[in-house]
């Protein structure tokens, strides 16, 4: 009698769940990674950050779009995650409004550049202010952390300035030492045209009066399509709203 065949069911028929792919070169077996390990390895990273646990709440199918303002965000999230992945690397900034969805709409933007193998690293804006002035008098040690944080492939930077701002929409007042190393951030990835995914709750004409350089660099990195701005308005406040 004919041996049962037994079916398979593999979660990546390239490389049959081994994570490695195998050629022979010039008589030698070279391993490479297949997307689904590179994937794996790239959503435990984002895992730790914290991240992890929202991409399948804040989708862009979960993102509400009552208010023209909603609509906005999502075609521009949208269509600059199409136009990433075609390989225009912009950069994608939200500004504004509290509880306006900025952090959905961009775990939503960076979920699907990690669905297509692209490294995302995600740090609240006040981390990277805490771990680098930590180590601010230790040169070394602060060149091995800044080099951890500004070249991430994509660098997603949430609520930038949240805690240094006073008093808000009255007397802002940012620390001037957070305000240099967020530059230093910044800076670098304008230098190195490596983009960024940022949003803050100061809106754009409030940030220009803060510091037009930071701004300035950011509005320049979004090609000037892709920083949106919401004005302060209590009514966009969504946690404020009974569902």
């Amino acid at each position: 009698m004919p041996k049962e065949q037994v079916s398979h069911h593999y979660n990546c028929n390239i490389c049959k769940d081994k994570g490695f792919i195998f050629k022979d070169i010039n008589g030698y077996e070279v391993a490479s990674k297949c997307k689904c390990k590179l994937k794996e390895e790239i959503l435990s990273k984002s895992n730790n950050s914290g991240l992890g646990d929202l991409f399948e709440t804040k989708t862009f199918e979960t993102y509400r779009t009552e208010e023209g303002y909603q609509r906005i965000i999502k075609s521009k999230a949208i269509k600059f995650t199409k136009e990433f992945l075609s390989g225009n690397r912009r950069s994608l900034a939200i500004l504004g409004q509290s509880g306006a969805g900025k952090t959905h709409i961009m775990t939503a933007v960076a979920g699907k550049l990690i669905d297509n193998n692209i490294e995302v690293k995600y740090f609240i804006a006040d981390e990277i202010i805490q771990r680098l002035n930590a180590c601010k008098y230790d040169e070394e040690n602060y060149n091995r952390e800044f080099n951890k944080i500004a070249n991430a492939s994509v660098l997603f930077i949430d609520d930038l300035f949240k805690s240094s701002i006073q008093e808000y929409y009255k007397i802002e007042s940012i620390n001037q030492e957070d305000l240099r190393i967020i530059f230093q951030i910044i800076n670098y990835r304008y230098n190195k045209n490596k983009p960024i995914l940022l949003n803050s709750e100061i809106h754009y004409e409030r940030f220009a009066e803060l510091d037009q350089a930071i701004i300035g660099r950011i509005n320049e990195m979004c090609d000037y399509e892709y920083l949106i701005s919401i004005k302060p308005d209590i009514n966009k406040n969504y946690r404020l709203k009974r569902r």
